[in-house]
C-alpha cells in the first residue's frame, strides 16, 4: 500500500514557506541597507539551504508506510520553522529527533479513534 499526504496540505505548507522565505528577503534587504551585513551573508545557509531541503521534501509524493509520510510533515514543518525563526534555527536543527519521537509516539501512544481520525484528515492511500 503506497501512501501520501493529501494535497491541501502540501499546499498550505508551501505557502507558509514562500511567506517566509519572502520575509526573509524583505529582512536581508533591510539588513543590506544598514551597517550589519551578517543578515544578508548568512542566508544562503539560513533560508536557501532548508528551502530547497523543505521543497525536496514537499516534491516527494509516495511513501511506503504511514510512518514515513508522518515524518516527513513532520520534517517540513521544522524546516519551515528553521526558516521562519531564525533567532532558534540552531536549537530547531539539532531538535530533528524530537520530531521522529513525536511520531513514534503518536503511533504507539495516542488513542487509535484519535489517530484514525487524524490519518484520514491528512493522509491518503
Amino acid at each position: 500500500m503506497i501512501f501520501r499526504a493529501q494535497y491541501w496540505v502540501v499546499y498550505v505548507f508551501c505557502s507558509a514557506m514562500v511567506l517566509a522565505i519572502l520575509f526573509r528577503i524583505f529582512y536581508a534587504a533591510i539588513s543590506l541597507a544598514s551597517i550589519d551585513k551578517t543578515a544578508f551573508l548568512a542566508f544562503p545557509l539560513t533560508v536557501l539551504i532548508p528551502a530547497l531541503a523543505f521543497f525536496f521534501l514537499a516534491g516527494r509524493k509516495n511513501m511506503a508506510s504511514k510512518e514515513g509520510v508522518l515524518m516527513q510533515l513532520g520534517s517540513m514543518i521544522q524546516l519551515l520553522l528553521i526558516v521562519a525563526l531564525p533567532d532558534f534555527a540552531l536549537y530547531l536543527a539539532l531538535g530533528f529527533p524530537v520530531v521522529f519521537l513525536s511520531v513514534e509516539l503518536f503511533e504507539t501512544r495516542v488513542p487509535e479513534v484519535l489517530r484514525n481520525r487524524i490519518e484520514q484528515r491528512v493522509l491518503t492511500c
